[in-house]
Formats: structure tokens, sequence, C-alpha cells
């Protein structure tokens, strides 16, 4: 099997295709790293201010050859100006749609995008930090989709970064050979390059806030229990949009798929040792390892270390990061099973009550089955075969909204969280065009049209004036929440003067996000749910 290692310093340099020899030393796109110096270039906001972009900045070593499974190194220096200019790498997955752009193993690249000077003596900025979702084995940071044109109005500081996915992120053997999470912890030396440079691009350290959606949302939430033993004050806020760390995206058996995946690569491969699994897997062509290691996407309790905290568990016993945390949902995360149902799994679900209860909650058998009847009538007066409605909202609920819902509650009385349902439904969200009656109509993602621009809303005049209305509110709040540590500091009527409260446990109050901004209470019948479910489960408690 042939192999390919190339020393970290040369790789870059082959690898990165950014070598520039020359520049200005008053070029205000020019910024001088630890590593080296970087040349980025300008771009317009959407009210036309200029604003500094440096893209596909390396924030650690090339994960490739011996370093691929392996924690993320520091880089290796370089000589001349790195161009910073382009965006179109893309850590490796199986993904059609980014046939523009480049699919690559040597992936884990940052981008800053400043409104200030880099350089400047003027204060420093709040940082908002993205975190791009896709189920860790999908997705990626890159300008195309994560363009920051309408947040760059805001005064702060916007970063994006890839992290390795799949099974070159999260494949392990649950030991030091193949560690766990590599993915998040690419997420994590992100984080830290952003600490100790940010300044550098007019961004305050000290004001960073982490924001993720779907499983990056995941990951901020693991990243609120993660920096509990962290000397470094990495972020002082976070905004989680549709995922918690309660609901989790695991691997159940990860050091045997690790071995399978081995012995799919090759089939004389016999071996117990690790050291010997790791060889097999390093010297795989990236696609062979990719289709081979496919079930190897996902999170782990470690034994030690950031992310051996149980999430749920941590969360009822108050041990994570107390930080400010605004959070919440869209009004049908999965409404596409109300769409194209399944009926073999609402078949199911009738016939076999306890598969209503969310698998990774731990109970009884016979506690189990209790609690799924009781369950399915908080939906349904009769089946889920009868009902799609009810199987829309439950499936939405299970996956997705009622872990939210429980890490909101569990932490409100001993931080401030703003929580929030999503509710507006535009043709800017690019969401399906299909009714399910009774069920909401904003799908999982949606929300994303309404922060970034991706290309498809970079003209919103093409839109709905309400459309265009409800992303600038959208993109104040957050950006209020990244500067003040709250979406609504003050009366504003843009946001229709509208005091958005922190929650509490007890009412779990909410904001409904739609044409207009409402507060209500106890989301999607929570508390009838969470009745249930609390008073049947039993430890360990992970998840939700």
């Amino acid at each position: 099997m042939r192999k390919f290692f190339v020393t970290n310093g040369l790789l870059l340099l082959l690898s990165i295709s950014h070598a520039a020899t020359t520049g200005k030393l008053d070029d205000d796109t020019i910024v001088q790293l630890r590593e080296g110096k970087i040349r980025g270039h300008i771009l317009k906001s959407e009210n036309g201010n200029d604003y500094y972009a440096f893209q596909e900045i390396p924030y650690a070593a090339p994960p490739v050859g011996e370093n691929r499974l392996q924690l993320p190194k520091k880089v290796q220096p370089w000589n001349g100006i790195l161009d910073t200019t382009k965006n179109t790498r893309v850590c490796y997955q199986n993904i059609s749609k980014y046939s523009n752009l480049e699919i690559k193993e040597d992936c884990l690249y940052i981008n800053v995008y400043t409104p200030l000077k880099p350089g400047s003596d003027l204060k420093k900025l709040p940082v908002l930090v993205w975190i791009h979702g896709g189920g860790y084995f999908a997705e990626s940071s890159t300008y195309e989709y994560y363009g920051p044109k309408y947040i760059m109005d805001q005064g702060v500081v916007v970063v994006t970064f890839n992290y390795r996915l799949g099974p070159f992120g999260f494949a392990t053997t649950d030991d030091s050979v193949i560690p766990a999470n590599i993915g998040l912890k690419d997420q994590r030396f992100a984080l830290e390059w952003v600490n100790e440079n940010i300044q550098l691009f007019a961004g305050d350290p000290t004001q960073v806030t982490i924001v993720g959606e779907s499983a990056g949302s995941f990951s901020v939430g693991l990243h609120v229990l993660g920096q509990l033993n962290n000397e470094k004050e990495l972020f002082r806020a976070a905004i989680m949009q549709s995922g918690s760390p309660t609901g989790g995206i695991i691997q159940e058996n990860p050091r045997e798929s690790a071995f399978n995946c081995g012995r799919i690569l090759d089939k004389n491969f016999a071996s117990n040792e690790t050291s010997d699994l790791l060889k097999i897997l390093q010297g795989a062509p990236a696609d062979s390892f990719l289709q081979a290691c496919s079930e190897a996407s996902g999170t782990v309790i470690e034994e030690e270390g950031p992310f051996s905290y149980a999430p749920l568990q941590s969360y009822m016993d108050g041990n994570f990061k107390k930080v400010p945390i605004l959070m919440g949902f869209n009004s049908e995360e999965y409404i596409w099973s109300g769409i194209d149902p399944d009926i073999p799994v609402m078949a199911e679900l009738d016939n076999n009550p306890e598969k209503v209860v969310p698998d990774l909650i731990h109970m009884s058998p016979e506690n189990r089955k209790i609690a799924g009847q009781r369950l399915r009538k908080v939906y349904t007066k009769t089946s889920f075969q009868k009902d799609i409605t009810a199987y829309c909202r439950w499936t939405s609920d299970n996956r997705m909204i009622t872990p939210i819902c429980k890490q909101a509650e569990l932490i409100a009385s001993e931080v401030p969280v703003y929580l929030y349902q999503f509710s507006y439904y535009g043709k800017l969200g690019q969401g399906p065009t299909d009714i399910v009656p009774g069920a909401g109509r904003v799908a999982h993602a949606e929300d994303l049209h309404y922060m970034w621009d991706d290309g498809s809303n970079s003209d919103l005049s093409k839109f709905p004036e309400e459309d265009g209305l409800t992303l600038h509110r959208f993109v104040k709040m957050w950006t209020n929440f990244v500067k003040y540590l709250n979406p609504t500091p003050e009366k504003d009527p843009l946001l229709n003067n509208v005091t958005w409260p922190t929650t509490n446990s007890e009412t779990l109050l909410y904001l409904n996000f739609n044409d207009t901004l409402e507060v209500r209470e106890n989301p999607r019948q929570f508390r009838d749910v969470k009745v249930i479910l609390d008073s049947y489960m039993e430890p360990p408690y992970d998840y939700y």
C-alpha cells in the first residue's frame, strides 16, 4: 500500500499554493503573524463599507501522512507573504455540491473578516467565531456559503474555520494512538489560534462568542463543558442554533468501527494492536479511507480530557463554563418527516411504544414502554400512522428540540439564557414549499439564510421586503449578543422595541421570532414531555 509522508514545512509550501514574495510594508492588507506574513484583500459590506478579508490562513499543520488521525500540530513558519485571498478548500467528504471547490485532506484553515484596518489603534472589536454544521461528516466554512457581508456593518470581527470531518476527524481507538474527537480538538485549536492572534485583526480576545448551527451547535455546547478546567479563557459567551450535546451525535462502538475499517482496507489485517491499525489507516488513499470508514462520524465521551464529560449529567450538576448563552431552534426542524413520512417507522412507533422514547435515554425496558405510551398521547389521540402531523412534530422534538429545551431548563438558574423559536417562513429561507397542517413551517438550517450571504441571497431586492427585514433583525440581535451579551440591550424600532427576557426553569420563556417578535412560554409542550421523561429515566444520565 503506497504511503505518502512529507515534512510539515515542505507540504505547507507545496500544498497551499499561496506564496508571494514581495509586498509593501504599509499595505493595509498585510498582517505579520508569528509564522510569517499574510496578505488579504478588501471586500464590501451590505452598506458598501470596506472590510478586510483574510482567507485560508493555516491554523494547524496539514493533517496528512503521519499527521492523519493525530491531534492538530502547530504550523511551520513560511517565507515570503502568504496569499490569503481565496477560500476554496473543503475538508475531505463525500458531498457532490462542492464540485466547484477543492475537497482536500489538507484543510485546516481559518478565515478572518474585520471591518477595521488590521493593526488599528482603535478600540478592539468583539469577535464572532462560527463553527459550521453538517453532522460531523459534511459542510465547510467557505465564503461561498458563509459570506459575512450582512454582519460586517455591525461592528464585530467574524471568524470561520474548517475542522476534520467523518473518519478523518472522528475515527478513534479510544486511546492515545488514535485519539477521540479529533475534529472537536481541531475546533479547540482554532479557538486557541483566535485567542493568540485576533488582536492583530482588530479583534478583542477577551470578547469572543462562539456560535454554531446543527453539529456546530452541538460542538458549542461541548466546548462550554470542555472549557470548564481550561486555563485560557477562549470565549465569554455562546450561541447555539438547532443543536444541543444533550441530544448527542455519537458513536456507540468507536473502537470496533475503527478496526472494522482496517479490515475493510486490508483483507489480511488481523492484528488487535492499535499501532498496527494506525499504519493501515494512515497509509490508505483518502478516498478509500473515507468510503471504508464512513461509520466513524460522531463524538464520544472520553476517559479524560476536555471532552470527558457526559453532557446531560454535567448540565444537571452545574459542571459547565458559566457564560451567557443564546440558544434555540427552528419551528419544525424535521418537517421533511411530515412531507415524506416513513410509513414503516410510523407503524413501528405505533406497535412498539418503547420506540417513542429517545434512544439515548437510559430506562428499564418496562419503564421505557410505559413512558412511550404516555409520550405518544402527548402528540396524538389516535396513532402516528393516522396523524402525520403528530409524527412530524415528534420527529422534530425527538431529534432536536427536546434536548435543546432540556439544556435551557437545566442551566437557566445559573447563567443568562436567551431561548428562541425561529418561526418566520419566507422565500429567503429556501425551505420546502409543502405544508404539514398543524406543524411549523421552518425546517432545519433555514435560519442560516437570514444570517450569512450564501450567494443565493446576495441581492435582497429580489425577495419580499419582510424577508429582508427578518434578516436584519436576526443579524442585529445576534451581533447585539456578541457585543453586549444581550440581544436587546435597548429599545430599537427595528426590533419592534421588544425586550427579550432571559428564560427560567419554570416557565421556559422564549422569543417566538416570526414577522412579529413575541415572548411566549413552554415551547412545543416541553413541560408535558419533560415530566414523562424525567419520571422514568435512570442513570447514567448521558443524553436526553
